[in-house]
């Protein structure tokens, strides 16, 4: 059996017997360690107060940091300017994930943004999960690759947020269809995209081809796994985003996915570059 304690950039490694087997055990927290644990430092989680400005064309996005101690500076650091990659076409697209208290939901979470090429995640301090052992081992080392953020304030950071150009996405169930487009006035159809998008507060769905980091840098909030986002913050939303319903008739009650797996599908398509509306032929255009 070992037992491995990271300090730093000074591992020390030592071997124990048998007898160490409960003490491992409760350093896992009851999980399998296959008798090897290893201590390390915490996730640097930097407390911030708002997201500030985006720029497609430097790829980056700043944040405010709020107070931390000296303790928690050595962990977190003051980063406040972070890269991200544009493309040349897109704002950057950061996560607020609220109430989800199943730390392998959120390492799977932080798993599915990374890959999928979300640029960063924000949990509030209270009523969440904690970035734990759990967490960090269902994220597959995600992580530690991509930007995590924490905020004492919710309803105030996203309110700064907001008032810094950053438009917000409630993560909901689909309203009933309208039979107009609200900001075209015309029926909506099928489109490339499998989420719906609709004004906040409004049942009036959104273009087919409504891109949210194409238009403005965007926030997607995704709830709780079984009560979904507070009315506190829906109430700040400027825009709802849902996943359809793939069956007619719901038989057994089940009217929702997982919340790591409905974060993964709306990341995929929030981040699908918009195609070009193909151009009407002369001779298809009446007079």
């Amino acid at each position: 059996m070992s037992r491995i304690r990271a300090q730093k950039l000074f591992p020390i490694t030592k071997e124990v017997g048998d007898e160490y087997m409960r003490a491992m055990d409760k350093a896992s927290s009851g999980r399998p360690h296959n008798g090897v644990v290893l201590e390390s430092s915490p996730l640097p989680v930097p407390p911030i107060t708002e997201l500030k400005t985006a720029s497609i064309e430097d790829e980056s996005f700043s944040v405010a940091l709020d107070s931390q101690s000296a303790e928690d500076l050595l962990v977190n650091g003051k980063q406040e300017l972070y890269l991200y990659k544009s493309g040349g076409w897109r704002h950057p697209l950061i996560l607020y994930v609220d109430g989800v208290v199943e730390e392998g939901n959120l390492g799977a979470i932080a798993r599915s943004a990374y890959v999928l090429g979300a640029d960063a995640i924000v949990t509030p301090t209270h009523h969440t999960a904690n970035w734990s052992h759990i967490a960090l081992k269902a994220s597959a080392g995600a992580a530690e690759a991509i930007p995590v953020f924490k905020v004492g304030q919710p309803t105030d950071f996203l309110g700064k947020s907001s008032r810094a150009g950053w438009r917000i996405y409630a993560s909901g169930a689909v309203p009933p269809a309208s039979s107009m487009s609200a900001s075209t006035g015309e029926t909506p159809d099928a489109g490339p995209s499998k989420v719906v998008y609709t004004f906040a507060r409004s049942t009036k769905r959104l273009p087919a081809n409504h891109s949210p980091v194409a238009e403005h840098p965007t926030i997607l909030m995704m709830g709780a796994e079984a009560t979904g986002l507070k009315t506190g913050l829906l109430n700040l939303a400027h825009y709802n985003v849902g996943i359809p319903h793939g069956r007619e008739v719901n038989e057994v009650g089940v009217d929702s996915l997982n919340v790591s797996v409905a974060a993964s599908i709306l990341c995929y398509e929030m981040l699908q570059k918009p195609t070009a509306q193909p151009e009407k032929d002369a001779a298809d255009v009446l007079f």
